[in-house]
């Protein structure tokens, strides 16, 4: 017998709002809340890595945050990867908004003589 058969209409309602709660505080959701300044800010560096067809960008810009994406071909953005960042010393710290982010770059980086290296 499924579980939603077994508890009552107020269980479904609890249970519908934690739900939406959880939903709710996610990375994405936040990115919600900074968009309009993350749009506003300007860029203060940016690092291009070079492939055959799928060239990627990682740009630091005003703020603290800083965003990951990819072009096909010179094109428009296939994938975007925002976030924000923490620097201590010369590491910068990555918060990705989507976790995938971090998944394929890392969530540390440096930036030494123009050079960007990423760490997991």
């Amino acid at each position: 017998m499924p579980i939603f058969t077994k508890i009552g209409v107020m269980g479904k309602w609890i249970l519908a709002i934690v739900m939406v709660g959880m939903v709710g505080c996610t990375p994405r959701m936040n990115f919600k809340k900074d968009r309009a300044s993350f749009a506003k800010a300007k860029v203060t560096q940016q690092f291009t890595a070079i492939a055959d067809m799928n060239d990627a960008y990682f740009e630091l810009k005003e703020n603290n945050y800083f965003e990951f994406y990819r072009q096909l071909f010179d094109s428009v953005k296939n994938t975007s990867y925002p976030g924000k960042y923490m620097q201590r010393g010369d590491t910068l710290y990555l918060k990705f908004y989507n976790d995938r982010g971090a998944t394929i770059l890392g969530n540390k980086a440096t930036v030494k003589k123009g050079t960007i290296t990423f760490y997991k």
